[in-house]
């Protein structure tokens, strides 16, 4: 997850969400318009295909077709089935969304003493506090509407249509997610015993977590014991491989480490003792991300990842195409960072139904294709232990070979055969295979 510099415009209640909304429910417009008076459906499919899809914006989903979710809904939709989104929390009153969401189990592990929390987001531990897992910003929507947005004929489908999404919050406003509100995160997922969950994120405040430093050893092995925990008790856990176009296999620098406080930043040189957390703890599924072409411009790569997703990377995309093979889906109607406008002011943002969609791009945009196809695998075997749902989801990737054309001067080379590469790991995830 990319850290945002936008700043909180000020504390938002729950109660005042409905007022912003403007709304009691959502309705379905007859048509998603752009910005530029354009129709999102039209402009989508001049460039690639979309998913093919019964929703509104189905033509816009490309991601979808990649990894041929369309086909795999035939077999699965996620139903019974609970994905965690440990991220920024979501939009409880997003259209698609209705339904989805498991109210009871979500909560909040912001709290009092974390750094850049908006007052609005801070439980301290109190789960029966739901206002505090409201979406600020976007992110978590996001991520969630990949995973489990509803066929109701409005905005997108996501790759497991009819799971039940469990939100919890330990990234702030401002996209700082801090490693005892994600280790936190983890032991209750474990406890609430959900199926999956999804980490779009790396855990603050460092990016490589380096052993023979006392303060990082205890953060890392905090996080380590937490996801132990939580596979312990059953859960698939999923994490991008992370944007800062690394092979995390040999790591050499790390130039923003500790990202908080301000300006705390010292330069220094990693080795294999240092590792990136979640993508690299012990049992994760880690993803890479790959544009509508090849592996994305500012995705990682290495040993540790298992499977590759699209991520979106405009940079492979003509400029005439509407979206650029960025990722579309949902935004928060409680947004106080500035990214929906400013995403409008860009033309990236649409409006279906009453609800709000984006097209951005990341290896936070992989990784909830991967759970969600890990739901599917679920509710196909419920009693598959964890372990081999992470088989399965390999077994099941289409292999991608090294790119031919890869630019020599790039410090991330790939490595390996067909199936098993530093870059795509097993390769392209492939749904409709997971749930054969």
């Amino acid at each position: 997850m990319e850290k945002l510099s936008f700043q909180a415009k000020g504390s938002i209640t729950l109660a005042a969400t409905l007022l912003l909304m403007g709304m009691s429910s959502p309705g379905q417009a007859d048509t998603a318009v752009l910005t530029d008076g354009g129709t999102a459906n039209a402009r989508c499919t001049l460039g690639y295909p979309g998913s093919g899809g019964p929703d509104q914006l189905s033509a816009c989903q490309w991601d979808m077709a990649v990894i041929k979710a369309g086909a795999a809904r035939a077999k699965a939709t996620g139903k019974g089935v609970k994905v965690g989104v440990i991220d920024g929390g979501i939009d409880f009153y997003h259209p698609d969304l209705v339904g989805a969401i498991d109210v009871a189990r979500s909560c909040s592990f912001i709290y009092g003493s974390t750094p850049t929390a908006d007052p609005a987001e801070i439980a301290n531990g109190d789960c029966t506090n739901k206002g505090a897992v409201q979406d600020l910003g976007g992110h978590g929507t996001h991520t969630a509407t990949t995973i489990g947005a509803r066929a109701n004929g409005i905005g997108i489908i996501g790759v497991a249509p009819e799971a039940s999404i469990v939100a919890l919050k330990a990234c702030t406003i401002s996209g700082y997610c801090f490693a005892d509100s994600v280790a936190a995160a983890l032991r209750y997922a474990g406890d609430q015993g959900l199926d999956v969950v999804n980490l779009s994120l790396f855990a603050d405040p460092y990016l490589y977590y380096c052993a023979d430093e006392a303060g990082q050893r205890a953060m890392l092995r905090e996080l380590q014991d937490a996801a132990r925990y939580a596979q312990s008790r059953g859960v698939v856990i999923v994490a991008a491989a992370g944007n800062e176009a690394q092979d995390l296999g040999h790591p050499s620098t790390d130039n923003i480490s500790p990202d908080w406080p301000p300006g705390g930043a010292i330069g220094r040189v990693v080795r294999n003792n240092c590792r990136v957390a979640p993508a690299e703890l012990p049992g994760v599924i880690t993803v890479s991300a790959t544009g509508v072409r090849t592996l994305a411009s500012y995705s990682n790569v290495g040993t540790p990842v298992d499977v590759a997703a699209p991520g979106g990377d405009a940079g492979q995309t003509a400029g005439t195409v509407f979206g650029r093979g960025r990722v579309l889906a949902g935004w928060s109607i409680t947004d106080a960072t500035g990214t929906w406008e400013a995403l409008i002011g860009a033309n990236r943002a649409v409006e279906s139904g009453g609800g709000r969609y984006v097209w951005i791009s990341g290896t936070s945009m992989a990784s909830p294709h991967a759970a969600g196809v890990a739901a599917l695998i679920r509710e196909r075997h419920p009693g598959m232990p964890a372990g081999a749902v992470a088989a399965l989801l390999r077994a099941s990737a289409s292999p991608m070979a090294c790119p031919a054309d890869w630019p020599s001067g790039d410090a991330r080379q790939c490595t390996g055969g067909m199936g098993n590469t530093s870059f795509f790991g097993a390769g392209m995830l492939d749904a409709a295979a997971a749930v054969k």
